[in-house]
């Protein structure tokens, strides 16, 4: 049941930022707070959060994404539970994203970054 609740969760994040080009925060919030609740058991968890986010960080430093993705990331890290497995999600995203955007149209204002976040976070879940 969890894993049809997580998938239905990371589904509607992806398809949101799919057809509107933002992820609202109150969708990605639950993660990030079960991401810092674990922690607290397990700190590897924070680590993997941290490992997952930090490049979405330095990208929206430099304008490429938006708030939505490093908190995606984060719990999208939190979930893996693993820093190797967080890296791994980060390299899956980027790829799907690269895949993806390559195909569409450059006139498009705004290329959605979570359908490929919420890809690499399922990719290694079904590995692990």
């Amino acid at each position: 049941m969890s894993v049809c609740v997580l998938s239905l969760w990371l589904g509607v994040i992806a398809v949101t930022d799919h057809r509107t080009g933002r992820i609202p925060t109150p969708l990605v919030w639950p993660g990030v707070v079960a991401t810092l609740v674990s922690s607290g058991a397990h700190p590897m968890v924070l680590l993997a959060a941290a490992l997952a986010a930090t490049p979405y960080l330095l990208a929206a430093l430099a304008g490429l994404c938006g708030g939505g993705d490093i908190k995606l990331a984060f719990a999208g890290g939190g979930l893996v539970a693993d820093p190797f497995a967080a890296l791994l999600v980060v390299f899956v995203a980027a790829v799907a994203g690269v895949a993806t955007h390559s195909r569409r149209s450059p006139a498009a204002r705004t290329r959605p970054h979570a359908p490929a976040l919420v890809a690499g976070v399922m990719c290694v879940l079904a590995l692990s």
